[in-house]
Parts: structure tokens; sequence; C-alpha cells
């Protein structure tokens, strides 16, 4: 069984990702110079986190990026980064890297934003 990339077709939106550095001496943080990121797809979709008390916002969007077809790509995302979409600038969460299922290799990142 063959698992192909994510269909070009699907990748319709381009991001522009600043990585997180580090912080100032006053506890601002410092981003990398942006790059453009095009062929990605960005869905909005909240994700929520529950218990008995509360309910927390966990992700207000979904960042697929492809090892194929999205270029560039980082040599790594890093968590706090900076991503901005349609003109709304949202901070990366978590990264989660999904495997080929037949070999040790990254078909796709799923970047959760909020």
């Amino acid at each position: 069984m063959r698992v192909k990339p994510l269909p070009k077709r699907w990748l319709i939106h381009t991001i522009t990702y600043e990585e997180y550095i580090d912080k100032d001496d006053w506890g601002n943080p410092i981003y990398d110079d942006p790059i453009e990121i095009k062929h990605v797809r960005f869905d909005n979709s909240t994700v929520f986190s529950r218990d008995s008390t509360q309910k927390k916002v966990l992700a207000d969007g979904i960042v697929f990026v492809d090892t194929t077809n999205s270029k560039p790509i980082p040599d790594k995302f890093i968590e706090e980064s900076r991503i901005t979409f349609n003109n709304r600038t949202y901070k990366l969460e978590k990264i989660v890297d999904c495997y080929y299922p037949n070999k040790n290799e990254i078909r796709h990142y799923e970047l959760e934003v909020i």
C-alpha cells in the first residue's frame, strides 16, 4: 500500500512563518525573519478541551504543511512561533508530526494555532 502526499489541489493557502527565537530583557518574544510558505491548508476549526468545571480553547485553527508540496519548509517548526494567515496573526501552540504508515518519514505536519 502506497500513501501519497496531500494532494496539491487541497493546499490552497499561503502563510507567513516567523520562528520564535527567545525573549528580550523585558520578556517580549523575539522572532526570526518571516518566510512565506506556499501550498498549505489553513482550516479554521476551534479545538476544545472540556472537563467537569471548564471548557478551554486549545486551538483556533490547524495548518497542514505537506513535506512534498509545501515550499519552503523550515528544518523544524518551533512552538510559540508566529503564523500569519489572512492578515491575522496566530501563535503556534502544538506541532504534530504525521508519518507515512509504512516508513519512518514525515508525510505532513499539523500545526495547531491559537
